[in-house]
């Protein structure tokens, strides 16, 4: 096996380990701070937390959420150990009415060992929800890309004496994936939000795809600290 098509391996084995799953969330909160909690099926059984902060804005947007999410398997894929953590940011860059349109920019740091290798993946992770965004609950289609832009690779004595020509360092982006899912969230007073998300994943130059190439997540958000900027208002046509 060449190294090249090991890294892209490797990193297929860490995706369905610690796939990305954005939090669920309508960006209707006032609250400078909120904590988001995701629970599913995503590639494979994955739980993600975390943390997101409102930052006030005065041009292009109203306001800027920066996040910082952790990811772990539920379940460990058999002898492979790992996770996944990806600042990020995300906003509503237009919104009509009730009709808007947001965008999220992540970097994804992913990290595993196998019992054969140990690797780091750096990738970015862009995407879009266009719906309806109402105050109290939201719908929106979401699509994002994940593309794994580099994997560095330590391997093990065992690893060099069955892959020839197999060394540690970086290796060039082995492939991405491509995510086009439903989301629905339901506010529950001023600080709680709850969420659903349901989609297909698509696999590129990853190999092995995933075994069960869909997400099914459920989410839950709470919100505190001072009111933050507004969400964006609706503009009258």
């Amino acid at each position: 096996m060449r190294a090249a098509a090991l890294a892209a391996a490797i990193s297929a084995t860490a995706l369905s380990a610690v796939a990305s799953a954005a939090p669920i969330s309508g960006y209707q909160g006032e609250q400078e701070n909120a904590t988001h909690v995701n629970l599913g099926w995503n590639s494979a059984p994955a739980l993600e937390l975390a943390y997101g902060r409102a930052i006030p804005m005065e041009r292009l947007v109203r306001r800027l959420d920066l996040e910082i999410g952790l990811t772990l398997p539920v379940f460990l894929v058999p002898e492979l150990d790992s996770f996944r953590l990806e600042p990020a940011a995300r906003a509503m860059l237009v919104q009509r009415g009730g009709w808007g349109l947001a965008g999220r920019l992540g970097l994804p740091v992913q990290t595993g060992d196998n019992q054969t290798f140990q690797f780091v993946s750096v990738g970015a992770h862009p995407g879009l929800a266009g719906g309806y965004f109402e105050r109290g609950w939201f719908i929106a289609l979401e699509v994002e890309y994940t593309a794994i832009l580099s994997t560095y690779i330590a391997a093990s004595e065992r690893a060099r004496a069955t892959y020839a020509g197999i060394r540690d360092g970086f290796y060039a982006p082995a492939g991405g994936y491509l995510d086009a899912s439903l989301a629905f969230g339901l506010s529950i007073g001023s600080s709680f939000e709850v969420g659903l998300r349901a989609g297909y994943r698509s696999t590129h130059g990853l190999k092995p795809p995933p075994f069960v190439p869909f997400r099914a997540e459920v989410g839950v958000s709470y919100a505190f600290g001072a009111p933050a900027a507004a969400p964006p208002r609706a503009i009258e046509p």
